[in-house]
């Protein structure tokens, strides 16, 4: 699922009732990508084992055994 970077930072910032100008909203969502790929490679592969709770975009939970683990 493909996301605008623009649009979720300014999402994330008003859901905490912060309004910078659109200018360095334009420079966050430059480096939102990166920064968000990051944390997904810091916390995912441990969150995982605490499915469905903390599930990846890429987990079919439909389909999850959690047994398997």
């Amino acid at each position: 699922m493909q996301t605008d970077p623009e649009a979720t930072v300014r999402e994330l910032l008003a859901a905490q009732g912060i309004a910078p100008p659109d200018d360095e909203i334009t420079a966050m969502a430059q480096s939102y990508p990166g920064l968000r790929a990051s944390a997904d490679a810091l916390y995912l592969p441990e969150a995982e084992a605490y499915l469905p709770a903390f599930a990846s975009p890429t987990v079919d939970l439909a389909n999850f055994d959690l047994e398997a683990r």
